[in-house]
This record gives C-alpha cells, sequence and structure tokens, in this order.
C-alpha cells in the first residue's frame, strides 16, 4: 500500500506544467456557467407568484457577493415585495453583496416613491457599514414615513458611529413609538453615554409605552452617565420588571450615595427576569456601588442632653 501511494503522489507531482492551470480555468469556467445558470434561475423565481419561491429566490441570490446588475436591480425592486420576508431576504441579499458592487443602486433607492423600497434600502445600508452607508442614512432621519425612520435608525445602530448619537437625539421625541423604540436601541448599540441624558428624559415621560420603555431603559444600561441618575431612581418603581432591572444595573455603574438605599429596598423584589429576579440584579448593583466607595451616608445623631434638674 505504501508503494502504491508513494507511485500515486509521484505521478501528480510530475504531471506536466500546464496540466493543472488548463484544470483549475476548466474549474473555474465551469462554476462560473453554475452560477450564471443559477443567477439567472433565481431571477425568474424572484417574480414567481408564489411568496415561498420568491423568498427562496432572493435567499439564493444571497450565496454570492458579486452578483450581476440585473440581480441587484431584481433585489431592489423586491424590496418593496408586498410579503415582509420577501423584503426582508431582499434586503440581506444587498447587503452580502460587496460593498463598492451594490452601494450605488441601494444608495439611489433610498429616494424612491415607495416607502417600501426605501426601508428596505435603509435596512441593507446598515450590515453593509463604512462611512459612506452612514452619511447616506443620516439624510433620510426626517423622512415623511415611520418604518423608514426605523429602518435608518437600526442600520445607524448597526454601523455604530458615534459621531452620529446627535443625529439620532431628535427620533427620541418622535411621534411614533416604533421609532422611538428603534433610536433607543441604536444608541444603546453604539453605547455612547452622552445620549445618557436624553434617554433618561425619555424614559419617565408620561404614557411612554412599555416596549419603549424596556428599549429606553436597556439602552441606559449600557451607557450609563451619572446625570441620569434622578430618572434611573424615578424608574426603579417602574411597574415593568425589566424597566426596574435595567435602571438597577445602571445605577450600579454611575450611581451615587443617594442610589444606595433604594437599590437595597429592591433587593426584596422577587419578580423574575430572564436570568433571576430583579432583586438580584439589584443586589449586584449594590455590591457594585460599594466597591466604588458609594456607601449610604450615615445619619448623624444629634444627643440629646438630659433636661437639668432645676433645684427649688
Amino acid at each position: 500500500m505504501p508503494s502504491t501511494f508513494s507511485e500515486f503522489v509521484r505521478r501528480i507531482v510530475h504531471y506536466p506544467r500546464g496540466f493543472w492551470e488548463r484544470h483549475v480555468v476548466r474549474w473555474e469556467n465551469m462554476r462560473a456557467h453554475a452560477d450564471a445558470t443559477s443567477e439567472k434561475t433565481y431571477l425568474t423565481l424572484l417574480r414567481a407568484p408564489e411568496p415561498s419561491r420568491r423568498w427562496q429566490a432572493a435567499a439564493g441570490l444571497r450565496r454570492h457577493h458579486l452578483r450581476s446588475a440585473e440581480a441587484i436591480t431584481a433585489l431592489i425592486e423586491a424590496l418593496a415585495d408586498a410579503e415582509p420576508i420577501v423584503r426582508w431576504q431582499a434586503a440581506e441579499a444587498l447587503a452580502a453583496q460587496e460593498a463598492s458592487h451594490a452601494f450605488p443602486a441601494v444608495n439611489t433607492a433610498l429616494d424612491a416613491a415607495d416607502p417600501l423600497r426605501r426601508a428596505g434600502a435603509a435596512e441593507a445600508l446598515g450590515p453593509m457599514g463604512g462611512e459612506a452607508a452612514a452619511q447616506a442614512l443620516v439624510k433620510h432621519l426626517d423622512d415623511p414615513e415611520p418604518s423608514v425612520r426605523a429602518a435608518v435608525a437600526t442600520s445607524l445602530g448597526q454601523i455604530g458611529d458615534p459621531t452620529k448619537v446627535s443625529a439620532l437625539l431628535p427620533l427620541l421625541a418622535d411621534g411614533d413609538p416604533v421609532v422611538v423604540r428603534a433610536a433607543a436601541r441604536a444608541l444603546g448599540g453604539i453605547c455612547d453615554s452622552c445620549a445618557a441624558v436624553s434617554l433618561a428624559e425619555a424614559l419617565i415621560r408620561a404614557d411612554q409605552p412599555l416596549l419603549v420603555r424596556r428599549a429606553l431603559a436597556a439602552a441606559l444600561a449600557r451607557a450609563p452617565h451619572p446625570d441620569a441618575q434622578p430618572a434611573l431612581l424615578e424608574a426603579l418603581s417602574d411597574p415593568d420588571p425589566q424597566v426596574r432591572g435595567y435602571a438597577a444595573e445602571a445605577l450600579g455603574h454611575v450611581g451615587n450615595e443617594d442610589a444606595h438605599d433604594a437599590l437595597a429596598a429592591l433587593r426584596t423584589d422577587k419578580a423574575p427576569l430572564l436570568k433571576g429576579t430583579v432583586g438580584e440584579v439589584a443586589g449586584r448593583a449594590l455590591t457594585l456601588l460599594e466597591r466604588r466607595g458609594r456607601r449610604s451616608t450615615p445619619r448623624l445623631q444629634i444627643p440629646t442632653e438630659p433636661a437639668a434638674s432645676v433645684e427649688e
């Protein structure tokens, strides 16, 4: 067996010099032909009446990062598909393309008349990343359609450029809760404490929806700031356990002596979270607070002198 294997290796090594070059070129041509054939098939299926075939076609086009201009155009059109899953797969396929290859078409789609196509283009730019994508997205933060503003904020959070925090802050006062939630998540993803005060003000705003409060509190837990403490202390009494847990976690990082007693009182909170309870989160925050030397300020006990007896 060893001799047979050695002979096999020797034959391979001593093949003519051009043998491997010819076969490599042949294999590459076969692969390119297969890719071209599959792309044509996918483009046909992308226009099929069945939504399942359309999203499968978009998913298939995602497997190659250098699709043709025809495929890019078809994916841009699919961003306005009636089915959400098709739009999502089309955005994912565009995001998987080489940025320099697909960016011009996706950037142009941000100005499309159809809001679905604008939102899909914004979603595709987030995974692409880069300064050019961030600059293009910022220009559309004031889009008249809430779904587009939310998609722009989400993508800016994915890119994570801290210089775009100031552009995202106005969305915390947006009239649409979906936009506010997306902005809060984006700011939490960027993790810039400069946004903490604005996040805190939005958190304690009256009639703030539950999911929005959770997103705001989670962002504060990721990027807290001492100036946000008053709002965080107020959030410790929020009816939602997740909000209370996030607020306690944030106070553990930036709270001062005034937060000590509030966190100590929260240790009895048995409301369940994904991991543990609110009381356990408060206990860990309290430990962190004390490690930073932020203990409860002892109250001064003023000694009382006994009343002097009056001698008759």
